[in-house]
């Protein structure tokens, strides 16, 4: 590598001015950038064919290459080692990512910025599986700026790329979501005008899609309009039920006028006082897991205030310990907790696209900086990426 090149040529604009608009959109979560840049001393990284091996994979699927990022971080606790790779199987993210920390906070008082770096990269990687792109903006923008600290070029093209991946998994959620939009108006709209074939496979596909991007309010109107399509069916039966599902959903986002409003429209001659009561009593506890999420999320918030004025006041010991104090609290709440509100589908889609042109201008640096470091595989793959922007 040429001792004369500047890798700020490769850093757009908006990455150092300002948090991409992306955070504005998923705002659930409280894990904010940090103030103070890393502090530098550790070896840098070398470009040994082996470290891109480490990264490879293919990022038109879901999820990484678990044991390969664990042994990148070479981890000198073979219990934690263990325990990390366990629950990033079984998709327990969010106990996960403290756990993360606490190596990163290991990483940050050791000095070792080669763990600290490859930890907030997977810690990056491991927000965008669970579909918090704000909180993995994050973490990947501490790995992008350490990385630039230390002129670690690999390390600047890998969190380039991940910020492209995370701006492509925006993109896509958002269409999801408009698709499901559309379908759940078409629907509506067959009904309205009668025409019933394929409706209830439509929508119980409606259904499945918005919880599986998290849209949970999304999936309570589509319940409701299954209760529709029942109505008009003269099925009683499940027009009960499909309501009943849309009150739970509602009710484990805290919405309780609608609750109220479907619970008094339910037909007691056919579903039993017995049944009835015991929904009612699954309502009521979604509901109350709602407030305490709330709480928790409000102690996290505190956390993590506290990890900011310690770090400003060069208690870096202190200031971590009250950042994984913030995970432990948030592994505490439901999934629900980050995703009890979005955005109307239409700015979602709308502001979609300049995640688009974020992660084309992402993946040309990243491109550039593999090319120059002689990793052709790397440059090759960030290329492939690209056709997963649209």
């Amino acid at each position: 590598m040429a001792a004369t090149m500047n890798i700020r040529q490769y850093i757009p604009d908006h990455a150092v001015t300002t948090i991409p608009i992306l955070a504005l959109l998923f705002t659930a979560h409280y894990f904010l950038t940090r103030d103070d840049s890393v502090d530098a001393g550790a070896d840098r990284i070398g470009a040994e064919p082996a470290y891109y091996e480490h990264w490879r994979g293919r990022f038109g699927e879901d999820g990484f290459d678990i044991d390969a990022r664990l042994e990148r971080l070479d981890l000198d606790d073979a219990e934690r080692d263990r325990l990390i790779r366990e629950l990033l199987r079984q998709k327990r993210y969010q106990q996960a990512r403290t756990h993360l920390l606490e190596v990163a906070a290991a990483a940050v008082l050791q000095q070792n910025q080669r763990r600290l770096g490859d930890t907030l990269l997977l810690l990056g990687e491991v927000a965008i599986d669970q579909q918090e792109l704000s909180a993995g903006e994050i973490y990947l923008q501490e790995a992008l700026y350490l990385a630039m600290d230390n002129d670690n070029l690999m390390g600047t093209a890998r969190a380039y790329q991940l910020l492209g991946r995370l701006n492509i998994r925006a993109r896509e959620l958002a269409r999801h979501a408009a698709y499901s939009h559309d379908d759940l108006w078409q629907a509506r709209n067959a009904i309205a005008r009668g025409l019933y074939h394929g409706v209830e496979d439509n929508l119980r596909r409606v259904i499945e899609e918005n919880l599986s991007i998290r849209r949970y309010g999304a999936a309570a109107d589509a319940w409701e309009a299954l209760a529709s399509l029942h109505d008009r069916l003269h099925d009683n039966y499940q027009v009960q039920l499909a309501r009943l599902e849309a009150a739970r959903l509602y009710a484990s986002i805290g919405q309780m006028s609608q609750v109220h409003r479907l619970l008094d429209g339910i037909d007691t001659r056919v579903i039993n006082g017995i049944d009835l009561a015991r929904a009612r009593d699954e309502i009521a506890a979604l509901f109350d897991e709602h407030q305490q999420d709330l709480v928790k999320t409000s102690q996290a918030r505190d956390y993590q205030m506290l990890y900011h004025h310690y770090l400003r006041q060069g208690q870096v010991e202190r200031a971590w310990q009250f950042r994984i104090k913030a995970s432990e609290t948030l592994a505490n709440t439901s999934e629900r907790a980050i995703f009890r509100r979005h955005a109307d589908v239409v700015a979602v889609l709308y502001n979609s696209n300049f995640a688009m042109d974020r992660a084309r201008k992402y993946l040309d640096q990243a491109g550039g900086l593999y090319g120059d470091g002689g990793a052709d595989d790397m440059r090759d793959e960030t290329r492939a990426m690209e056709a997963l922007i649209y």
